[in-house]
């Protein structure tokens, strides 16, 4: 596990990085988890990618495992924590998975910097309100009851994420979500890559229609729905791996 150090104004930030094997030939995987999360959620299938002999960065998010707790939990603090790890490892371009909140970091740095990023998934990627309506919908960015008790076996197996998570990063968090922005829905025509948005179905606290809308409105969007909630890499693994390596494999030259 490296630590890398982001330089701000508030002081030195550690960001934990997690990189495996070796692949000269494509760009590497970065893998970002969701909240609550660590780069451990990703282990079953970062070692898919390493036996495909691609190269795995795994990212701890700030306020989580082996990265610092900061001042600060803006949506596009994590983008620019994670544009400043591929500037940090000389990674030019990388192809991107990503889990809920990393998901939805993923994509702000592709509407930034679209020539940064090959291909890109957004598991359960929570989509910005648009409009009242969508307010009035009431969707927490939190998981349901039904989301936590799955979780509890993962959380007893592994319990280290939850105990370094920094518990008042939801609420900076969900306030967020709680204002229109319809200006991130104009910004997605900017990003380049070719990305797949993926649902739980209805088992998730996020309505699988936004996802569709999501992807509809992406230059290069597709949509594919695997029934199982919102943790679809845990619970579907390797339903999971098959869809996404497919389409990673995809990008080759």
């Amino acid at each position: 596990m490296r630590v890398l150090h982001r330089t701000m104004a508030t002081g030195q930030l550690a960001l934990g990085v997690r990189v495996s094997g070796a692949d000269d030939a494509r760009p590497p995987v970065v893998l970002v988890h969701g909240m609550a999360g660590d780069h451990s959620t990703w282990r079953a299938f970062a070692s898919v990618l390493r036996r495909e002999g691609r190269t795995v960065v795994a990212v701890d998010l700030r306020g989580h495992g082996r990265s610092g707790h900061a001042a600060g939990y803006r949506l596009d603090d994590f983008r620019d924590d994670l544009r400043f790890v591929l500037d940090d490892l000389d990674l030019d371009v990388a192809d991107v998975v990503a889990h809920s909140l990393g998901a939805h970091a993923a994509l702000r740095l592709a509407m930034d910097v679209p020539d940064r990023i090959g291909r890109l998934v957004l598991e359960e990627i929570p989509p910005m309100p648009r409009d009242q309506r969508d307010l009035d919908e009431g969707i927490v960015v939190a998981a349901s009851l039904g989301e936590r008790v799955r979780g509890l076996g993962w959380a007893l197996r592994n319990p280290v994420p939850l105990i370094r998570f920094d518990r008042r990063l939801p609420a900076d968090v969900s306030s967020q979500f709680e204002v229109a922005d319809p200006d991130w829905w104009a910004r997605l025509g900017a990003v380049a890559s070719p990305t797949l948005v993926i649902s739980g179905g209805r088992r998730s606290f996020l309505p699988p229609r936004h996802l569709r809308s999501l992807s509809d409105a992406l230059p290069d969007g597709r949509f594919v729905e695997i029934p199982t909630g919102h943790s679809v890499h845990r619970d579907r693994a390797a339903d999971f791996a098959a869809v996404v390596t497919e389409f990673l494999d995809a990008g080759r030259a």
